[in-house]
């Protein structure tokens, strides 16, 4: 009982359990009965969910002994983690049953929760509400994005509809674009164009993410930016390595014209290092605003790093590292696919549906594969993929100093190699 907050110990029990499935997964439903933590609950629905379509009788038979309201709401998590990624499993025998006694429980977290599972199990009536919910205007916008997003995970009839008339709703239309991804119609990538200031800032570059996904798109986005209805500055160096995946020779031509050349040659490189460090002498680093530094930060390292405690958490945290050795930075910003640990390797997803997806595969199932891109997790279903081609890259991409002028660059150096927090 001492032990029961202990998060290591409970993920260990989960994980030992694992065995305990393979072997034997009706064992793991008197470990449920017996268990009183929460953690290993979940993991225990997860473990049962994931192999469902071989072991049905386990799940069905958890699905009838959670006795507590809070057992059964462990196994609503454990199953939602489980599904991801998921188009219309085979419902459980005895889901219905057990849905039932959330249509009045007290949180609107969890009721929506089960509502999502039932959907995704083929319930038409759950499958309204969530389309009911969607189309609320006067709706919590929270509930109507999450609902939207269980809409477009499960492929629901007419949700590239639904997603094309979001377009212009802000922050539902982040989810929007997710669904029409998926869609390959030409003229979709116009009609993102279009919506593009419609959709909150923080949003706007998985946007541009999007259109660089498809050729038709990537060639629009280009156009887009050659005549001024976007900005080159909203084109960052991760979306045109994107773009460069396409292997399009048009849009390779038009993103050298309008943006830039990507790659460099090892000897450009050392080049661009000597100068960078002739550029970067103590004077300037000492002279240069530190607050300046943070804000450049935040655009082009900040989605993926994190340093004093903000930032992402896709790559490394610099906190720690060896910020003050300016050759150090150096190498790892202006070549960062020198060295690349396993972990932060590049893959090429080709999907069935034609988008060609850049990310680091975090993990990998027979039912599944979840992709870190750079602005967004992605739960892959397998029969959605089409081939994984393994690549020595990393994710943080060449050119990344490219869109800054000198001053900034002067500023993200001395913020980089600063001691204390700058607020």
């Amino acid at each position: 009982e001492q032990d029961r907050d202990d998060h290591n110990l409970r993920l260990m029990i989960g994980y030992g359990l694992i065995p305990v499935a393979d072997a034997d997964p009706l064992a793991l439903v008197d470990v449920f009965k017996r268990t009183r933590l929460p953690t290993t609950r979940q993991l225990i629905a997860r473990r049962l969910g994931e192999g469902m379509e071989t072991a049905p009788a386990a799940l069905d038979q958890l699905l009838t002994v959670t006795g507590s309201a809070a057992a059964a709401e462990d196994v609503l998590v454990g199953l939602s983690t489980a599904l991801a990624g998921w188009h219309k499993p085979t419902r459980p025998a005895t889901w219905e049953a057990f849905a039932r006694q959330f249509d009045k429980a007290e949180s609107d977290a969890v009721r929506e929760q089960a509502r999502q599972l039932s959907a995704l199990f083929g319930d038409g009536r759950s499958l309204d509400e969530l389309q009911r919910i969607v189309k609320d205007n006067k709706g919590d916008m929270a509930v109507r994005i999450s609902a939207l997003k269980s809409l477009v995970d499960m492929r629901s009839e007419g949700i590239g509809d639904l997603c094309a008339q979001l377009l212009g709703t802000r922050y539902l239309n982040a989810v929007a674009i997710q669904g029409l991804a998926r869609d390959s119609a030409p003229e979709l990538g116009d009609k993102m164009i279009k919506a593009y200031r419609s959709f909150a800032p923080l949003d706007r570059p998985a946007v541009i993410a999007t259109l660089c996904m498809r050729p038709a798109w990537g060639r629009a986005l280009l156009a887009a930016i050659e005549s001024g209805q976007l900005s080159k500055g909203d084109l960052n160096a991760n979306h045109a390595r994107q773009l460069m995946t396409l292997d399009d020779e048009t849009i390779a031509a038009r993103l050298a014209r309008v943006w830039g050349q990507l790659r460099e040659s090892p000897a450009e490189k050392l080049e661009l290092i000597y100068n960078l460090k002739q550029q970067l002498a103590p004077a300037k680093l000492h002279s240069a605003d530190l607050v300046a530094g943070k804000a450049a930060f935040k655009k082009v390292c900040g989605n993926c790093h994190r340093l004093y405690g903000d930032g992402g958490k896709i790559g490394p945290d610099l906190t720690g590292a060896q910020r003050q050795n300016l050759d150090y930075l150096l190498q790892n910003i202006v070549d960062p696919s020198a060295v690349v640990t396993a972990d932060f390797s590049m893959s090429t997803v080709l999907m069935t549906d034609g988008r060609v997806l850049s990310g680091v595969i975090t993990e990998r199932t027979p039912q599944r594969i979840v992709l870190q891109m750079q602005n967004e997790l992605l739960t892959l279903s397998v029969d959605e993929v089409e081939q994984v081609q393994p690549s020595k890259a990393s994710l943080m991409p060449d050119g990344l100093l490219q869109t800054l002028p000198s001053e900034d660059v002067n500023a993200l150096f001395a913020y980089l190699m600063t001691r204390t927090r700058i607020d």
